[in-house]
């Protein structure tokens, strides 16, 4: 019989409902991880989030690489200048997207992100 412990909410921090657009490809070369590529050179597909937090989101795609790919995001928060970067696990899929866990961020673009999720969700973010 399943524990009731598997239905407990794991986040860390709150998710707010919203449609982001989003670049995204799948890291297939351990190396790049290590470095932000020249996005010139970054073929990639595009979507957007159904929620986000400061430690993941879930993208919606039709095809949702497999759980524990590593993804490169690029992401356009509205009314803001600079595209945010980073790199997230696969962590859960269904057939309308997945669940992405940042796994690296740089510290400028996390703290724009805190700060629009802050302005966003009051209170929740501080």
């Amino acid at each position: 019989m399943p524990s009731a412990n598997l239905l407990l909410e794991k986040r860390v921090y709150p998710r707010m409902s919203l449609n982001i657009p989003i670049k995204y490809r799948i890291i297939e070369d351990q190396k790049e991880i290590s470095s932000f590529l020249d996005r010139s050179n970054n073929k990639g597909q595009t979507s957007q989030t159904k929620d986000v937090s400061l430690d993941g989101l879930y993208l919606i795609a039709d095809h949702v690489p497999e759980v524990g790919s590593v993804l490169l995001l690029d992401i356009t928060l509205p009314n803001v200048s600079q595209v945010i970067s980073s790199y997230a696990e696969v962590v859960w899929s269904n057939d309308t997207g997945g669940g992405l866990h940042f796994e690296v961020i740089k510290e400028e673009d996390f703290d724009i992100l805190k700060n629009y999720l802050s302005q966003a969700l009051p209170g929740k973010y501080h």
